[in-house]
């Protein structure tokens, strides 16, 4: 039976989990007994499944790990969705330029949609998933994100260096977004976005900053407070405490 239709998901999975403070690599410590990367491509796999989607996955891993993450992924039961394993960068951008530079290969179409969804974000939920891909489908929408709304005030300061910061303004919590992965473009869209900033140099810390910088407008989309990203040491001890509450 043909699936009804097709999604793109790069994920990038090629930082170095520096502060973690850990020799293992991040993505391979466990999350009430299963690695973060097994919980995330597994969530995907799910997604795939239970809506009949064609889901063709990217994983983005370090500079020479690409047959350690092929062997790895060889007898899970998601590798299905996984068709191609690249090196990343020494960026973000640089990494998940390199997970689009692949997607040629499978000839998307203009408006197929894409995601980039960070690896280390393994409590991602079908339901927001599922929202993404609605959005992104829309005609209107070139560009969207999972994001929540921020709880806590936020300052504004004159510098970057907090022994140094000194309070400029307070924004209204009101319109503040903390934005998440999924970041969804129609693949037209994200490969024009990541051309341009790599003929022009420009590097930015989230995906949907390039499609800002080059005037395409971004919609949020109702993400999940459960869907953090695993960074420190602390972030294990929360993301159990959210599965043992699920």
């Amino acid at each position: 039976m043909s699936c009804s239709r097709k999604l793109y998901v790069i994920f990038p999975a090629a930082g170095s989990g520096s502060r973690m403070h850990s020799d293992k690599n991040k993505l391979l410590m466990e999350v009430g007994g299963v690695s973060v990367i097994d919980r995330t491509l597994s969530a995907f796999k799910k997604f795939a499944d239970t809506k009949d989607i064609e889901l063709n996955g990217v994983l983005v891993v370090s500079p020479g790990k690409v047959a350690w993450w092929e062997s790895y992924i060889s007898d899970k039961d998601y590798s299905s969705i996984i068709c191609a394993i690249t090196e990343g960068g020494d960026t973000r951008t640089g990494s998940v330029g390199n997970g689009v530079a692949v997607l040629e290969d499978y000839d998307p179409s203009d408006d197929d949609p894409v995601f980039i969804h960070d690896a280390a974000r393994c409590l991602i939920d079908i339901d927001s998933i599922t929202r993404c891909l609605e959005v992104i489908t829309e005609e209107d929408t070139p560009v969207c994100v999972s994001g929540v709304k921020t709880k806590n005030t936020i300052k504004m300061v004159r510098t970057g260096s907090s022994e140094s910061a000194i309070v400029e303004s307070t924004p209204d919590r009101d319109l503040l977004y903390e934005v998440q992965t999924p970041q969804c473009f129609k693949y037209r869209v994200l490969s024009d976005c990541y051309s341009e900033a790599s003929a022009e140099g420009y590097e930015a810390t989230d995906d949907t900053a390039l499609a800002e910088h080059y005037g395409y407008p971004v919609k949020i989309v109702e993400g999940s407070y459960s869907n953090i990203k695993i960074t420190t040491p602390e972030d294990i001890v929360i993301a159990e405490a959210l599965l043992n509450n699920r």
